[in-house]
């Protein structure tokens, strides 16, 4: 009876070392990754992407520009010669501007083909838009970027209302689209909006910027995103 309960006292001993030890190995292992999905990054290639772009443009170098072009946009002017006249308007907006900065105000990543990246081109003092861009993103593949100079367009109004900035779709749908707001200083804010009648919004901010507000309106579609803007005064 003696050596079953010294046996039994054993056993039980053995079982609490191997939990303990096991409760050690566990809390010095380093904390596995979380599951949680991380979004790519898309904004920084693009807009270095415009950066490269303006330098081609800068420099006068037509075939340059022709070889950054997206398919589409190539396959839309067809030769060098019918791109010249907007690789010569673009040259001449950039000279206008000086130094503009790229921004860029939205993205839509695609894992099955380059994620379309809109970029825009504004200077400050006041905000005034440049150029759009939009920038075709392959992921994992830096410098492959491709370049639409003439993006869709979304005939967009702004004008100041009170505080906030009333803005007017021509031809969009508000329930596809988003706004940016850059100001004077050159700071981008996601502002909010209220519906004020059809087609019709007032974004609003909880700290309203002064001085005039470049507005953008991004509309995502099955086509790829059309791009607005309007300036208030």
């Amino acid at each position: 009876m003696l050596k079953r309960r010294i046996v039994l006292v054993v056993s039980l001993a053995f079982v609490v070392l191997a939990s303990v030890v096991a409760v050690a190995v566990a809390a010095g292992r380093p904390e596995p990754a979380c599951a949680c999905s991380v979004e790519p990054n898309l904004r920084g290639p693009a807009q270095d992407a415009a950066v490269r772009f303006e330098g081609v443009v800068r420099r006068g170098d037509v075939p340059g520009a022709w070889t950054l072009l997206t398919d589409e946009a190539r396959s839309r002017y067809g030769n060098l010669a019918r791109f010249r006249p907007v690789f010569d308007r673009l040259g001449r907006a950039l000279r206008e501007a000086d130094a503009p900065r790229w921004l860029a105000v939205d993205e839509e990543a695609r894992y099955d083909r380059p994620s379309p990246v809109v970029v825009v081109g504004f200077s400050t003092g006041p905000a005034r838009l440049v150029w759009p861009l939009l920038v075709l993103t392959p992921l994992g593949r830096i410098g492959d970027e491709r370049i639409d100079p003439e993006p869709r367009a979304l005939r967009l109004t702004a004008v100041r209302d009170g505080d906030g900035v009333r803005v007017k779709l021509a031809d969009g749908d508000p329930e596809r689209t988003t706004f940016v707001a850059i100001d004077s200083a050159g700071r981008d804010t996601r502002p909010g909006r209220r519906p004020v009648a059809e087609g019709v919004d007032r974004l609003t901010w909880s700290i309203p910027p002064t001085g005039p507000i470049l507005a953008i309106a991004i509309e995502r579609g099955p086509s790829g995103p059309r791009i607005g803007f309007g300036s208030t005064p």
